[in-house]
């Protein structure tokens, strides 16, 4: 086993099953988006490609050159449409995946205190809420003024002019439109890479203007916003949970070289722990692109918890930290 998983067991105590669930849950749905994303560029390219085909041997018109540009056009709008629908589910499945962990451990530890003044429908009232909050967040932050939708967006215009690139290298060079629809397929299929063997010529008067994969900005823009969702929502739920005591962030096995996250989860700069920020001061997560390092909440031991929410049952002074989240976070998110 890992020793990124190893870790999580031991932050996790008593709850690693729970967070074991939730990586994992976090992993499957980059796994499974990756796919999704992929596919959808593919099927959209087949279909500018069987719209040359139909040219056959014959070289690409003038007439036949403005309605694959038109229907590049519509490919763009429907990448953007379906990219969006796309990014808005797996969001929301991300928050939903990260929230899940702190939700299931303050219902047990409610339920196994036996008070009767903090309810699971209420609890669970909090929860939707936080996961409501972190969608907004997600899609109504932005990155060097372009919000969530704009990024999305330029993806989408980025395809259009890599297909009409390809497609205008290969006017350029004569080739016919059944030559030309299977470039386009090998480009979103294989990479360019397999351009440069096929159709040396084409691939140098294109130059650079193509990147290697045509749907890698997409997939990197998802795996970072998913995982930005995910972080939101960790540190969203951290603020509602009365047993968080702060923020872990665990260093990725996968991290090829040292870079910002061994600053980050190697060091102990709070006196908490390696890698460990009070919920007030956690570093904005991921600390870079295709960022997989793992963030989860560090939490009170559940034996001990349990203890205190009794002693707050029976005399709310006593435990003035449990009843400031029953007074600010409880009640108020209940409307209580």
């Amino acid at each position: 086993m890992s020793k990124e998983i190893d870790e999580l067991k031991s932050i996790a105590g008593d709850y690693k099953t729970w967070a074991l669930q939730a990586r994992k849950k976090f992993i499957d749905l980059r796994l499974r988006q990756d796919v999704e994303i992929r596919n959808l560029y593919i099927k959209l390219t087949r279909d500018i490609s069987k719209e040359l085909k139909k040219g056959g041997l014959s070289p690409i018109s003038k007439k036949k050159l403005q309605q694959i540009y038109s229907s590049l056009k519509k490919a763009e709008d429907n990448l953007n449409g379906q990219l969006t629908i796309n990014f808005e589910k797996y969001t929301r499945e991300n928050i939903e995946a990260a929230t899940g962990y702190s939700k299931a451990i303050t219902i047990d530890v409610i339920g196994k205190s036996g008070i009767n003044k903090v309810t699971l429908s209420n609890i669970n009232k909090v929860y939707f809420k936080v996961n409501e909050r972190a969608v907004e967040a997600i899609w109504s932050r932005t990155q060097n003024g372009l919000y969530l939708s704009d990024r999305i967006w330029s993806k989408a215009q980025k395809y259009r002019k890599n297909m009409a690139d390809v497609i205008q290298a290969a006017v350029s060079e004569g080739k016919d439109c059944t030559k030309t629809a299977r470039a386009l397929e090998q480009y979103v299929l294989k990479g360019k890479k397999t351009l440069v063997s096929e159709y040396p010529n084409m691939m140098a008067r294109m130059g650079n203007r193509v990147p290697s994969d045509v749907s890698y900005e997409a997939l990197r823009l998802a795996r970072t916003e998913m995982t930005s969702a995910f972080g939101e929502a960790t540190l969203s739920a951290a603020k509602v949970s009365p047993s968080c005591r702060g923020v872990k962030y665990i260093l990725s096995a996968s991290h090829p070289k040292p870079d910002i996250c061994d600053d980050i989860t190697g060091t102990d700069k709070h006196g908490l722990g390696i890698g460990v920020y009070p919920i007030d001061e956690a570093p904005v997560y991921p600390f870079h692109p295709n960022c997989l390092c793992i963030t989860t909440t560090v939490n009170e031991r559940p034996e001990d918890f349990v203890q205190r929410l009794k002693r707050w049952d029976r005399d709310p002074t006593s435990e003035p930290s449990i009843e400031s989240w029953y007074q600010d976070v409880y009640k108020k998110m209940n409307n209580i």
